[in-house]
C-alpha cells in the first residue's frame, strides 16, 4: 500500500526556516493543537508538494505567501522547500524503488522547482504517476477547512455534479463531444456529398437530356435524309411527267412548224411571181418612181439614222457616268473576295485529304462488301435450288402440321386442364392441411383458452379472497389502532400527571426524594428497606402508630452503624436532603411493661405487627406508649410517666410535656411517586413506542391499503383478461366450426377434382398418343426430304449476313462520315467558286466596263459628228422629194394594187413566220427544258444516291413532314451537345462510385450515432453504479452514527444529467427530510456521512481531512471516529482535529504549537512523555 512516510518542511508558512521533519504511518494519524499553531500547514505543505497551484485550497492570496515571512531579518534566500516521502514497496506508483521522494521548490519569484527522487522533473509527470496509483489530489482524499460546510449547502444540482466529477464522467463528455464533432463533420460530408450527388444528378439529368437530344437530333438526321430522298423521288417523278409532256409537247410543235413551213414555201412563192410581175411593171414605170422611191428610202434612212445617233449619245453617256461609280466598287469587292478565298483554301485541301482518306477506306470496304455479295449470291443460288425442291414437300408437311398442331392444341388444353385441376388439388390439399394445422392449433389455443380462463377464474378468486383477507386485516389494523391510540392518549395523560408531580417532589428535594434515590441501590448501599415498609398494623390502630412514629416512619433501616457510616457519605457526596437512617444493631434492647389500669388497651407493640428480625425496631418505636381509648385517659396515663395514644391519634409524651395530634395524616406518597419516576421515563419510552407502533401499524394499513389496491388493480385486469378470454374463447368456437366445414368443402371439391383428372388423363394419353404419331410422320417426311446441304447453307449465310452486318456498319459509318465531309467541302467548295465566279465576274465587268467606257467614248465623239452630217443630208433629201412629187404621175394606182396584193401575201407570210418562229422558240424552250430535267434528273438521282435510296424508294407527301422535321432539327441543331454522351457515360460512372461513397458516408455517421448511444448508455450505467454505491454507503454511514435512516433519491430517473440528487435525511425520531432544510449541525454530520460515502468510490491510499468534525456534538464525533478508524486499516488517514475522541483512537499523535511566531511540533509516543522533534 502506497502511504506517506514523512514530510520535511522548510521555510513553508508558519514553519521558520529550519527543516522540520514528520514521520507518518499507515492508518489513522491525528494532528491536533490550539487554534493558529500551524497544525493545518502540514496538509497544505503535503498538497503544496504534490503540486497544488491554488492559492485559495491552501488558505493564502497568493503562492508566494506560502514563504515563511516572520523572519523577516533572515539573511540568505527566501523560498520555501517541501519534501514528501512515499512507500512504494509494492510498485503502486510506476517507478521501480520502494521509496519514493517528490520535492517543491518555489523562490520569493514565485518559480517552482520539482523533484523525484532529487531529480528536476515536471509537476505533469509527477500527477501523472500519483494518479497511476490513485493518490493525486482530489476534493475527497482532501477535505480542507469548511468544505465539508460548503458540501452541507451544496444543491441538488452541484451533489450530482460531485458525483460526476469524481467518477469521471467528463471523460464520456470529452469522448461524446469528439464523436459529435465528428459527427457534425460526418454529416458536413455527408451534407457535401449529397449536395454534390444533387448537381451531379442534375447535370446527369441535364446531359440525358442532352444525349436524348443528340439521339433525337441523329434519328432526326436519318429521318430527314429519308423524308429527302423521298422528297427528291417525289421531284423524280413529277420531272419524269414533267419531261414526258414536254416532249409529246415538243413532238407537237415539230409537226405544226413542219406544216407552217409548207404553207410558207407557197406563200413565198406567190410572193416571188408578184414580185416577178410588179418588177416588170416597175421597169416599165418611169424613172420618177425610181428615184421617189430612191428618195424616200434615203429620207427614211436618214430621218431614222438621225433619231438613233440621238439615242445612241444620249444612252452612252448614261452608260459613262454607270461605268465611272462602278468601278471604286468592284475593287473593294475584289479586295474583300480575295481575303476570303485564301482561308477557304487552305480548308478545303484539309478538307479534301480527309476525303481522300475517307474515300479509300470506303473503296476498302465496297470491295469487301461486293465480294461478301458475290459469296452471297453464290449461296442463294444453291439455296434457291434446294428451296424449289423443298416447297414440293413442305405442301405435305404443311397438312401434316395442322393435323398435329390441332391435335397438340387439343393436347395442351387437356393438359393445361389437368395441370390445373392439379394445382386446384394441391392448393385445397393445402389448403386443407393448412385447415387442419390450423384446426390443431385453434383446438390447442381451445384448451390454452379453456386453461386460461381457469386460470383466471382462480386468479379471481384468489385475488378476491386475498382482498377479503386484507380487507378484514385492515379492519383489525384500524381497530388495533383506536385501541392502542385510546391506550396510549390514557398513558399520555397518566404520564402528564405523574411527571408534574415528580417534577414538583424533586424541585422540593423533600427527603423522599432522597429515598428515592437511594432505594434504587438498597442492595449495594446496604438497605433493608423503609421502617413503614417493614412494620404492619390493623386499620383501627394506623392513627396511634402514624402519630408516635411521624417523624421515624420514613426512616432506612440499615444493618450496623458502619453501613450508616458509609451510606451517610454516600448522601453527602450526592448532596441528598435530610435522611433519617436506623442501625438495627444500635437499637437497644428494651422491655416494656403496662401500667395497671382498667382504662388501657395495652401496648401499642402489641398492635403493630412485624418479622421477627425487626422486633427490637418495633419495641423502639412503639414499645413505650400505652394505647388508650379516650383523651382524658391518656392525659392521666402520661401525666404518671407513661406516653400514652388515642385511637384517634392524639399522642401525649410522657408527663405532659408535648401533644401531637394526627386525626387524618397518612403515610407520604412523594417516596413512592419519586420512585415511580422510573416507571414513568419507563412509561415514556412505552409511549414512545405506543407511537412507534401506531406508526408502524400505519405504515402497514398504508402498505396493505397499497396491497389491496394493487390487488383491486389485479382483479380488474383478470377479470378484464376473463372477459377478454371469454369473447377470444367464443370467436375461436366459431373459427373451429367454420374450420371443419370448410374442411369437409375442399374434401368434397377434391374428390371432384380428381374424377375430372381421372377422365382428363385417359384424353390426354389419346391426344398424346395422335400428337406422337403425327410428329412421327412429320419426322419421317422430313427425313425423307431433308437435304444435308440446308444446314450448310444456312450457316453460310448467317456467316455471310453477320459479317455483311458489320461491313455494312462500318461502311454506313463511313459514307455517313464521307457524306459529310462531302457536304462540308462542297459547302466550302460552292463557296470558292462561287467567290472565284464573282472574281471572276468582277475582273470580266471591269475589263468590259473599260473596253467599253473607250469604245462609248469613241463611238459618242464619232456618233456627235455623223449627227451633224446627217442632218445636212436631211435637209438636202426633203428638198429633192418636194422637187419629185411636183412632177409625179398616175402609175401610183397600179404600183398600190400590186403592193397590196404582196402586202396581203407578205402578211400571209409574216404570220406564218411568226407562227413558225412561235413554235421554234417554244420547240427551244422545250428543249432546253427537256436539257434542264435530264440535268436535275441526274442530280437527283446522285442526291437519292447520296441517302443510301435509289428512285425505286416509296414516295409519299412529305414536304409538311420534312417541314416540321427541319424546324425541329434546326431548333436542336442550337442546343445539341456533341459530346453529351460521353459526358454522360462519364457522369454516371461517377455518381455511381459517389453513391457508394454516400453509402460509407451514412454506415460511417450511422456509427458515430451508435457509438454516441452507447457512451451515453455507458455514461448513464456509470454514474447509476456510482449513485448505487454512494446511496448504500450513505445509508451504512448514517445508520451507524445517529441509528436513523439516510439515502439519495434521483429528481428525475428520465433525465438524469439535467435534473439533481437528493439527499433525504431522517434522524431518529424526526420526520424525513431534505439535507438542506435540517439544522446547522444536521447539515454538517450529513456532510461528513456524505463525504465518507464519495470515498467509496475512488478509494486513495491517504486522506487528509481538516477539521471535518468541527461542527458535531461529542457522540457524533465519536462515532465518526469509530468508522474512520475502521476505514484506516486499509488506508491512511492524517486528520486535523481537536476532538478527544479522534485523538484516543489514533495510532500516531502529533501536536502543534506556536512558539516566536513559529510552529512547533510534539509527538505522542506512548501518550504519557511527550517529546520536541523540533
Amino acid at each position: 500500500m502506497v502511504f506517506i512516510k514523512k514530510v520535511e518542511m522548510f521555510g513553508f508558512k508558519s514553519f521558520g526556516f529550519k527543516n522540520t521533519s514528520v514521520d507518518f504511518q499507515p492508518g489513522l494519524i491525528s494532528i491536533s493543537g490550539p487554534n493558529g499553531s500551524g497544525k493545518s500547514n502540514i496538509l497544505d505543505a503535503i498538497i503544496f508538494a504534490l503540486g497544488e497551484n491554488r492559492p485559495k485550497t491552501m488558505r493564502v492570496d497568493k503562492l508566494r505567501s506560502l514563504i515563511h515571512d516572520i523572519e523577516g531579518e533572515r539573511r540568505g534566500p527566501k523560498m520555501t522547500r517541501v519534501s514528501v516521502h512515499f512507500d512504494n514497496s509494492d510498485r503502486k506508483i510506476p517507478v521501480d524503488t520502494d521509496s519514493i521522494t517528490i520535492t517543491r521548490e518555489m523562490d520569493d519569484k514565485g518559480e517552482n522547482i520539482y523533484y523525484l527522487d532529487k531529480k528536476k522533473t515536471h509537476r505533469s509527470h509527477i500527477l501523472d504517476l500519483l494518479n497511476m496509483a490513485n493518490a493525486g489530489l482530489n476534493q475527497l482524499n482532501n477535505i480542507q477547512q469548511g468544505t465539508v460546510t460548503r458540501i452541507s449547502e451544496f444543491t441538488s444540482e452541484e451533489k450530482r455534479q460531485s458525483l460526476e466529477d469524481i467518477i469521471g464522467l467528463s471523460y464520456f463528455d470529452e469522448k461524446k463531444s469528439e464523436s459529435v464533432k465528428q459527427l457534425d463533420e460526418s454529416d458536413r460530408r455527408l451534407e457535401i456529398a449529397l449536395a454534390k450527388m444533387g448537381e451531379i444528378k442534375k447535370r446527369i439529368d441535364e446531359l440525358e437530356e442532352e444525349r436524348n437530344q443528340q439521339l433525337r437530333n441523329d434519328l432526326l438526321t436519318k429521318e430527314t435524309n429519308r423524308f429527302h430522298a423521298i422528297e427528291s423521288a417525289n421531284k423524280l417523278k413529277n420531272l419524269k411527267v414533267t419531261k414526258l409532256s414536254k416532249e409529246r409537247n415538243l413532238h407537237a410543235l415539230t409537226s405544226e412548224i413542219k406544216k407552217f413551213d409548207e404553207e410558207r414555201d407557197v406563200f413565198r412563192k406567190e410572193i416571188h411571181e408578184l414580185e416577178s410581175q410588179k418588177k416588170k411593171f416597175m421597169d416599165e414605170v418611169n424613172t420618177y418612181n425610181h428615184a421617189k422611191a430612191t428618195i424616200d428610202s434615203e429620207l427614211s434612212e436618214s430621218i431614222h439614222k438621225s433619231e438613233h445617233e440621238k439615242s445612241e449619245i444620249n444612252t452612252s453617256k448614261k452608260r459613262l457616268e454607270h461605268i465611272e461609280s462602278r468601278f471604286p466598287e468592284i475593287k473593294l469587292n475584289l479586295e474583300k473576295l480575295h481575303e476570303e478565298r485564301s482561308s477557304l483554301e487552305s480548308t478545303i485541301d484539309l478538307m479534301r485529304a480527309s476525303i481522300q482518306q475517307t474515300n479509300d477506306e470506303r473503296k476498302i470496304i465496297n470491295d469487301e462488301v461486293r465480294f461478301i455479295d458475290s459469296e452471297l449470291n453464290k449461296v442463294r443460288r444453291e439455296q434457291s435450288d434446294i428451296t424449289i425442291k423443298k416447297l414440293e414437300f413442305d405442301h405435305k408437311i404443311k397438312n401434316l402440321n395442322k393435323k398435329f398442331n390441332a391435335a397438340k392444341l387439343t393436347f395442351l388444353k387437356f393438359e393445361s386442364e389437368r395441370t390445373d385441376v392439379e394445382n386446384k388439388i394441391n392448393h385445397n390439399t393445402v389448403k386443407n392441411s393448412e385447415f387442419n394445422t390450423q384446426s390443431q392449433n385453434l383446438d390447442r389455443l381451445k384448451h390454452k383458452l379453456e386453461s386460461v380462463k381457469i386460470n383466471h377464474k382462480a386468479a379471481i378468486d384468489e385475488l378476491r379472497s386475498r382482498i377479503h383477507k386484507l380487507n378484514l386485516q385492515h379492519e383489525k389494523i384500524l381497530k388495533d389502532i383506536d385501541d392502542v391510540s385510546q391506550i396510549l392518549e390514557k398513558a399520555t395523560q397518566s404520564t402528564v400527571r405523574y411527571e408534574t408531580k415528580i417534577r414538583v417532589v424533586k424541585d422540593v428535594m423533600h427527603e423522599d426524594y432522597s429515598i428515592s434515590q437511594l432505594i434504587g441501590d438498597a442492595d449495594a448501599l446496604g438497605i433493608q428497606g423503609l421502617v413503614y415498609e417493614k412494620l404492619s398494623w390493623n386499620k383501627e390502630y394506623e392513627r396511634a402508630a402514624l402519630a408516635v412514629s411521624s417523624d421515624l416512619i420514613k426512616a432506612i433501616i440499615v444493618k450496623d452503624f458502619t453501613t450508616l457510616l458509609h451510606l451517610a457519605d454516600f448522601v453527602r457526596s450526592k448532596k441528598l436532603p435530610k435522611l433519617k437512617i436506623i442501625p438495627l444493631d444500635a437499637i437497644p434492647k428494651l422491655t416494656t411493661s403496662a401500667p395497671k389500669d382498667s382504662k388501657i388497651i395495652g401496648m401499642l407493640s402489641d398492635f403493630v405487627k412485624c418479622e421477627s428480625q425487626y422486633q427490637s425496631l418495633k419495641i423502639f418505636l412503639f414499645g413505650n406508649t400505652v394505647l388508650v381509648k379516650s383523651r382524658e385517659d391518656a392525659v392521666r396515663i402520661s401525666k404518671s410517666g407513661f406516653k400514652a395514644v388515642t385511637l384517634e391519634g392524639e399522642f401525649f409524651e410522657a408527663k405532659g410535656s408535648s401533644v401531637i395530634i394526627d386525626f387524618n395524616s397518612k403515610i407520604s406518597k412523594l417516596t413512592k411517586i419519586i420512585t415511580m419516576s422510573t416507571s414513568v421515563d419507563g412509561l415514556n419510552r412505552s409511549i414512545n413506542l405506543l407511537r412507534k407502533y401506531i406508526q408502524n401499524k400505519k405504515h402497514k394499513q398504508k402498505r396493505i391499503e397499497h396491497i389491496i389496491k394493487n390487488y383491486n388493480d389485479r382483479l380488474s385486469i383478470s377479470e378484464t383478461g376473463h372477459a377478454t378470454t371469454s369473447n377470444n374463447y367464443s370467436d375461436l368456437k366459431s373459427k373451429i366450426i367454420s374450420t371443419y366445414k370448410i374442411n369437409g368443402q375442399l374434401t368434397s371439391r377434391n374428390s371432384q377434382l380428381t374424377r375430372r383428372s381421372e377422365y382428363l388423363q385417359t384424353e390426354i394419353a389419346k391426344q398424346e398418343s395422335l400428337v406422337t404419331s403425327l410428329d412421327e410422320r412429320i419426322r419421317i417426311v422430313s427425313e425423307n426430304f431433308s437435304d444435308p446441304r440446308q444446314l450448310r447453307i444456312a450457316h453460310e449465310l448467317i456467316r455471310l449476313n453477320e459479317k455483311k452486318s458489320s461491313i455494312t456498319t462500318r461502311q454506313s459509318n463511313i459514307v455517313s462520315e464521307l457524306k459529310e465531309k462531302e457536304a462540308d467541302h462542297a459547302k466550302f467548295t460552292a463557296k470558292e467558286i462561287a467567290e472565284k465566279s464573282i472574281s471572276k465576274n468582277l475582273h470580266e465587268e471591269h475589263a468590259i466596263l473599260n473596253q467599253e467606257r473607250h469604245e462609248l467614248e469613241v463611238k459618242l465623239h464619232t456618233l456627235e459628228k455623223e449627227c451633224i452630217i446627217t442632218n445636212d443630208n436631211l435637209v438636202k433629201l426633203r428638198e429633192k422629194e418636194q422637187e419629185l412629187i411636183s412632177t409625179s404621175g398616175n402609175s401610183v394606182s397600179q404600183v398600190n394594187e400590186f403592193d397590196s396584193k404582196l402586202n396581203d401575201l407578205r402578211d400571209n407570210e409574216h404570220s406564218l413566220n411568226k407562227d413558225v418562229n412561235t413554235r421554234e422558240r417554244q420547240s427551244d424552250t422545250l428543249t432546253r427544258d427537256l436539257k434542264e430535267i435530264t440535268e436535275n434528273e441526274s442530280q437527283i438521282q446522285k442526291f437519292i444516291s447520296s441517302y443510301g435510296y435509289d428512285e425505286t424508294i416509296e414516295t409519299f407527301e412529305v414536304e409538311s413532314i420534312l417541314k416540321a422535321l427541319s424546324a425541329e432539327q434546326r431548333v436542336l441543331s442550337e442546343l445539341i451537345n456533341r459530346k453529351a454522351a460521353e459526358q454522360y457515360i462519364d457522369l454516371a460512372t461517377g455518381y455511381r462510385s459517389m453513391s457508394t461513397r454516400k453509402n460509407e458516408l451514412e454506415e460511417e455517421r450511422n456509427s458515430i450515432v451508435k457509438f454516441i448511444e452507447e457512451i451515453e448508455k455507458e455514461k448513464r450505467q456509470t454514474f447509476l453504479d456510482a449513485f448505487d454505491i454512494v446511496d448504500k454507503e450513505i445509508r451504512v454511514i448514517f445508520s451507524k452514527m445517529t441509528g436513523g435512516n439516510a439515502w439519495l433519491e434521483l429528481e428525475n430517473e428520465d433525465d438524469i444529467f439535467s435534473s439533481g440528487i437528493t439527499y433525504m435525511i431522517q434522524f431518529q425520531n424526526k420526520p424525513k427530510r431534505t439535507s438542506t432544510s435540517i439544522s446547522g449541525g444536521e447539515k454538517t454530520l450529513a456532510a461528513v456521512v456524505f463525504v465518507l460515502a464519495l470515498q467509496k468510490l475512488k478509494p486513495s491510499p491517504f486522506y487528509l481531512f481538516d477539521e471535518i468534525d468541527a461542527h458535531l456534538d461529542a457522540q457524533n464525533s465519536e462515532k465518526l471516529s469509530k468508522i474512520i478508524e475502521e476505514r484506516s486499516k486499509g488506508s491512511q488517514f492524517l486528520m486535523v482535529s481537536l476532538k478527544d475522541t479522534v485523538v484516543e483512537k489514533a495510532k500516531l499523535i502529533y501536536g502543534v504549537f506556536p512558539k516566536n511566531g513559529v510552529s512547533h511540533i510534539v509527538t505522542y509516543k506512548d501518550k504519557r512523555i511527550p517529546s520536541i522533534t523540533n
